[in-house]
């Protein structure tokens, strides 16, 4: 158990966690909520912004601007706005 607790430390796995949820809840949102379904280019923006955070990451690994918790926020908050838009 030590060693799935030490994996979910890791900021790559929390940023894999979060795109994941993203796009579950934006292919929910998209079939079953939304009256016409969201694009493909509009559900591919949360895993977009989880690539350039591992470009960035890898360039500068001590940055304050690489904190896992902006990306994570940043993810949740633009799948939040695609529904957003899509809804009006």
């Amino acid at each position: 158990m030590s060693k799935f607790k030490e994996h979910l430390k890791s900021p790559h796995v929390q940023i894999a966690l979060a795109t994941g949820f993203s796009i579950i809840v934006l292919a929910y949102v998209s079939k079953r909520v939304l009256p016409e379904p969201i694009g493909y280019l509009s559900l591919a923006i949360p895993p977009f912004i989880a690539t350039i955070y591992g470009a960035v990451i890898s360039k500068h690994k001590d940055s304050k601007f690489c904190a896992t918790w902006y990306w994570i926020v940043a993810i949740l908050a633009v799948t939040g706005l695609v529904i957003l838009f899509h809804a009006v």
